[in-house]
């Protein structure tokens, strides 16, 4: 009898040391992306659903600092045509980038499952122009038309964003080391944009034209932090 629960409780033992293993502890570092597609058709990408690549270093077992950052770069090129085969195109390009600095304090949970509060500071940059050769401009987004002798340089407001963000979400370690997350969030941004600037040169002919910007804007909103994330800790 005595031997048969000494066994038990060497067994309860491993299973809870086991268990015990399975999430991060101090020192550890956590890297995550995002799901998305469904069970079906499941697609990767990375985090904060425009990009978003984070990573989590936690200088205690239940104090976690994140990192993420995500640069998004676009480059598209329209042909147009004239009469006699003769080709213009339009070019448009566009640049983001967003860098978030935040802290999480976990709790208890189970031993699969870390729910946590954390808190985010947001910066965020941006830029886009279209520039046309032998085109000119229409609509929005950029089409046009083509136009013998005629370039463009269009360059949109460029803006700057600092916003905070507070979070809830929760980690469930799937196996040791390896969680699937979800995370939501409500944040106050202000954003700041700059002039834009279009040169024409048609011929010889070259003019620049200045604009001044909407200003800035404040905006609250609710965000999911990308619906359902999958990480380790390494």
């Amino acid at each position: 009898m005595k031997k048969g629960l000494l066994i038990a409780g060497l067994a309860l033992f491993g299973a809870a040391a086991q268990a015990q293993d399975l999430k991060p502890v101090a020192g550890d570092v956590t890297t995550e992306f995002g799901l998305t597609g469904g069970v079906n058709r499941t697609n990767f990408k990375l985090n904060d659903g425009a990009g978003m690549l984070r990573f989590r270093y936690f200088q205690k077992e239940d104090i976690a600092f994140r990192l993420g950052f995500n640069v998004e770069s676009t480059n598209d090129k329209t042909n147009v045509f004239g009469p006699n085969g003769n080709k213009g195109t339009i070019t448009e390009s566009a640049t983001k980038v967003l860098i978030n600095l935040g802290v999480e304090k976990h709790f208890a949970g189970t031993a699969r499952l870390s729910p946590y509060v954390g808190a985010d500071l947001l910066f965020g940059t941006g830029s886009s122009k279209v520039k046309t050769e032998n085109a000119i401009l229409a609509g929005s987004p950029a089409t046009g038309a083509y136009a013998n002798d005629t370039f463009i340089d269009a360059k949109a407001p460029s803006y700057t964003s600092i916003g905070l963000r507070g979070v809830i979400g929760a980690d469930y370690y799937i196996a040791k080391r390896l969680f699937l997350g979800v995370e939501a969030g409500l944040g106050f941004a202000y954003e700041k944009q700059g002039k834009s600037e279009t040169t024409t040169r048609v011929g010889n002919t070259t003019t620049t034209t200045k604009f001044d910007s909407a200003g800035s804007t404040n905006t609250i909103s609710p965000s999911v932090i990308t619906g359902l994330r999958v990480g380790f800790a390494f």
